[in-house]
């Protein structure tokens, strides 16, 4: 039986299984994103006590597991550093969160993922501006899964983004010219070149949003975000635990 120990993981998710297990939902350095089975989790015992407290969400952890099937067997699970997410940040790491478990593979190792949430969330603890810190995430996501968006050059012809020049962005292909008036999503040279220099202000900020979404949308699918829905209704959750 596959054994591993001691992997450096942040835990994304926790949710009840069966009458007192837990599925731990965890991002891996190395093994990529994949599901734990805590047995015991909601029972008695200092152990168990000690892993409620690890596996919490945001939380790295080293976590020990077995197992050769999709569902692996927790063993063990030592707290390393907490990420404390309050308010609006909270619903943040929620929303980056959700994006990892319904875009990633399961097993499917991405060292810079993993790097690029960590300073994600980093960012979001120390109440830094949230959309550009999400915009910079989503991108960088996009970029690991093979869906990176080149801000600079136009599809098909690689001629440069012209600063004054408009444009629209076409799915599996990339920034095609348009003019000004055209109908739909139509983005400003000026903006484009702004976010290829790693500058998230202004209206650039907005344009990046909105092609993010224009983006992340058929990848995701029809189904609704838990984490937007949660956001729009107003609904503070006081802890990150258990989530259901």
């Amino acid at each position: 039986m596959n054994r591993v120990e001691g992997a450096p993981c942040f835990v994304l998710h926790l949710r009840p299984y069966r009458d007192t297990s837990a599925l731990v939902e965890l991002l891996s350095l190395e093994h990529g994103r994949f599901t734990c089975v805590a047995k015991g989790l909601r029972g008695a015992g200092r152990s168990r006590q000690q892993w409620r407290a690890a596996l919490q969400a945001f939380n790295l952890v080293s976590v020990s597991w077995q197992g050769r099937g999709e569902l692996k067997t927790l063993l063990d699970a030592q707290h390393q550093r907490s990420y404390a997410l309050k308010g609006r940040a909270l619903y943040c790491g929620f929303y980056i969160n959700e994006l990892l478990e319904r875009l990633l593979f399961r097993h499917d190792p991405h060292s810079d993922v993993f790097l690029s949430y960590t300073h994600c969330l980093s960012c979001l603890e120390l109440d830094a501006a949230f959309e550009p810190t999400l915009r910079r995430f989503e991108f960088s996501l996009l970029d690991a899964l093979g869906y990176g968006v080149n801000f600079a050059s136009c599809a098909h012809s690689d001629d440069a983004v012209r600063e004054d020049g408009y444009y629209q962005f076409n799915i599996g292909e990339g920034f095609v010219p348009v003019p000004g008036g055209a109908p739909g999503l139509v983005f400003l040279g000026a903006d484009l070149l702004q976010l290829a220099a790693d500058d998230f202000s202004g209206d650039a900020l907005n344009a990046a949003k909105k092609l993010a979404r224009q983006v992340l949308q058929p990848l995701l699918g029809n189904k609704p975000l838990q984490s937007r829905a949660l956001f729009n209704s107003g609904a503070v959750p006081s802890i990150a635990r258990e989530q259901d």
